[in-house]
């Protein structure tokens, strides 16, 4: 049983994530659950934070390691120039992972575009490309795609 079993969320699809390592334990599976949270965050979770309408990746303990977006906030950060009104990037989107789910989660994400160098985060790539796969795959974000110039390289299974 993963960790997001505990909270009220709605499964919206499952990315690919080709890595050449196993992100959940005894599982060799290479798709991750993209998740809308239903409800908010207990304060003291460690698997992951969030409230209701933010965007998980990946559902925590049982399962991939998991990616918070702030929803709609990453999304005009990404896409709308004039918006800015955030403190930091962890109010955006922030990961829990470790070092090395990091490395084995970059190893896939690295086989879909992802070009790892000082310029380009994995963080800001993911989210993006996310952001991005939501605004051209779900009803709910449907209304961003003005502002979206790209197609994300995730594909929504």
């Amino acid at each position: 049983m993963s960790r997001i079993s505990s909270y009220k969320h709605q499964l919206l699809g499952f990315i690919e994530c080709p890595s050449s390592h196993d992100f959940v334990h005894g599982n060799n599976t290479r798709k991750i659950a993209i998740y809308e949270l239903l409800e908010d965050i207990s304060p003291g979770e460690k698997d992951f934070d969030g409230k209701q309408g933010d965007i998980l990746l990946g559902g925590g303990s049982g399962e991939a390691p998991a990616f918070r977006l702030t929803m709609p906030d990453s999304i005009k950060f990404f896409f709308d120039h004039d918006w800015d009104n955030f403190n930091n990037y962890d109010d955006l989107f922030k990961h829990f992972w470790t070092a090395n789910e990091s490395f084995i989660l970059c190893d896939g994400f690295f086989k879909l575009g992802w070009c790892a160098d000082l310029d380009n985060p994995i963080e800001f790539w993911l989210a993006k490309q996310i952001c991005a796969l939501l605004i051209h795959q779900t009803i709910k974000y449907e209304q961003f795609k003005p502002l979206v110039k790209i197609k994300s390289e995730l594909k929504l299974l």
